[in-house]
C-alpha cells in the first residue's frame, strides 16, 4: 500500500487513537475500562438493545460483548431481561446508576467534550459537514461487497 491509500488509512487510526486515549481518561476517572463505557453509552443511545445488535453496533464479537456486559451487569450499571417477542433473545438496559456513570464520564470534566468543543471552535462547521460526509462515504466504499 502506498501513496494517498496510506496516508488515509494512518490518518483514520491516529484519529481513532487519540479519541480512544480520550474515551479512556473519562472512563479512568469513573472506575470503568473505555469499552465499558462505549457499551454504557451505547446503551443510553439505544435503550433495549439485544446483545447481537450492540455487538455488531460496537464492530466487536459477541464474545468480546458478553464479557463486558458481564461485568457491567455484576456492577449493576446494566440488566439483562429476557426479550417478549424472543424467547432467546436478552435485552440489555441501563441502571439509573449506569447512565449516572455516563453523565459523569462525560459531564463538565470530561476530556472528551472539552477536546470536541475546541474541534467546534477551531473548524468551520461546513468543514465538519464536509468531513462526516466524507467519513460516511469513505466507510461505504470499504464495506462493500466485492
Amino acid at each position: 500500500m502506498e501513496g494517498t491509500s496510506r496516508d488515509l488509512m494512518y490518518a483514520v487510526f491516529r484519529t481513532q487513537k487519540a479519541l480512544y486515549r480520550l474515551i479512556r481518561e473519562d472512563a479512568a476517572r469513573v472506575g470503568i475500562t473505555e469499552v465499558q463505557l462505549v457499551v454504557l453509552y451505547t446503551l443510553m443511545k439505544k435503550e433495549h438493545i439485544r446483545l447481537h445488535d450492540l455487538a455488531e453496533k460496537l464492530n466487536l464479537s459477541n464474545s468480546n460483548v458478553s464479557g463486558t456486559v458481564d461485568r457491567l451487569v455484576g456492577a449493576g450499571l446494566v440488566v439483562r431481561e429476557p426479550s417478549k417477542q424472543d424467547r432467546r433473545a436478552v435485552i440489555l438496559s441501563l441502571t439509573e446508576k449506569g447512565k449516572e456513570i455516563v453523565a459523569l464520564a462525560f459531564g463538565e470534566q470530561s476530556v472528551l467534550r472539552r477536546r470536541l468543543r475546541l474541534v467546534e471552535e477551531r473548524v468551520s462547521e461546513a468543514e465538519i459537514v464536509q468531513f462526516l460526509q466524507l467519513h460516511e462515504k469513505i466507510k461505504t466504499i470499504l464495506l462493500e461487497e466485492e
